[in-house]
């Protein structure tokens, strides 16, 4: 790479700058969202981890009455997929890693899948693999209102009555931290809800009035509208946090870059210096 003069250098620094305001700005738009989200997200798991609570205390009585969407299929034949990835990119490797995981889960399935694409590089994802999205979501807003959610789980459930799938699986980035998210499933359906140490306290602790099956009738589609809303959130805030991270690498980087630049055109421009001295003091000998 040839050696750049000073007006180079001072023109390069100047872009990077520009650069580096503009991911420090993306940064602060991500942290902002990030924050949204995660408040979003702390008010629904009390309430998705009570509701999980008591449909798991009653799942003695989903099987006894035989309820339509906690019934297993005796074969699976078809597999619906829910991809849940971001409308863009610069998120580090949010997408990719998200992408990876998606063809692992596929490649072990081993049987036709029908996909539903949340975010743009999920449409994206399906086109490259030779995919037809069911349906798809994209440019969902931060703060997406239940209704949606209600939209989108009201197709996935009639996909499931309808025995068009017989299983339905959410792939999704699970939210641990700032720092720390990993792509991982969850059966969407039938409903199975996960096991705890309190499910028999929980049926303990009720007498039902109305009965089980009338309180199922509304428990359980409210119970997989709010598990699908809290895993949304869930891959909303690692989407985010990456971005938020990617930025701030970004930044850093670019402050490193321009001091590392702004040495080399000290350099340069001190070596212009010390070389018009020389010609002047030179020409000034020559005149003597």
């Amino acid at each position: 790479m040839p050696a750049l003069n000073a007006r180079d250098l001072r023109r390069k620094i100047k872009s990077i700058g520009n650069i580096k305001k503009i991911t420090r700005a993306m940064q602060m738009v991500s942290a902002a969202k990030l924050k949204k989200v995660q408040e979003r997200l702390m008010q629904l798991r009390p309430y998705s981890d009570k509701i999980a609570l008591f449909v798991e205390g009653l799942a003695g009585q989903l099987k006894e009455l035989k309820f339509a969407l906690a019934q297993p299929r005796d074969k699976v034949k078809r597999v619906g997929i829910v991809l849940v990835m971001a409308d863009k990119g610069l998120c580090g490797s949010y997408n990719s890693s998200m992408a990876r995981f998606a063809d692992r889960f596929i490649a072990e399935l081993g049987k036709p899948v029908d996909l539903v694409a949340v975010g743009r590089k999920s449409l994206d994802y399906a086109k490259a693999n030779g995919l037809e999205p069911k349906a798809q979501y994209i440019q969902l807003p931060t703060e997406i209102p239940f209704n949606e959610i209600k939209t989108m789980t009201r197709g996935l459930v009639a996909s499931f009555l309808s025995k068009q799938v017989d299983e339905v699986h959410l792939l999704f980035t699970r939210y641990v931290n700032a720092l720390t998210f990993k792509p991982g499933s969850v059966k969407f359906l039938p409903v199975e809800p996960p096991k705890t140490e309190t499910a028999t306290k929980a049926v303990a602790e009720y007498e039902f009035e109305p009965e089980p099956a009338q309180i199922l009738d509304l428990l359980i589609p409210r119970y997989v509208e709010v598990t699908f809303h809290r895993l949304l959130l869930e891959s909303m805030s690692s989407e985010h946090a990456a971005r938020m991270n990617a930025m701030r690498n970004a930044t850093d980087n670019a402050s490193d870059l321009i001091t590392s630049l702004t040495l080399v055109y000290n350099k340069a421009r001190q070596s212009g210096i010390t070389k018009e001295l020389i010609d002047i003091v030179g020409g000034a000998e020559a005149l003597k």
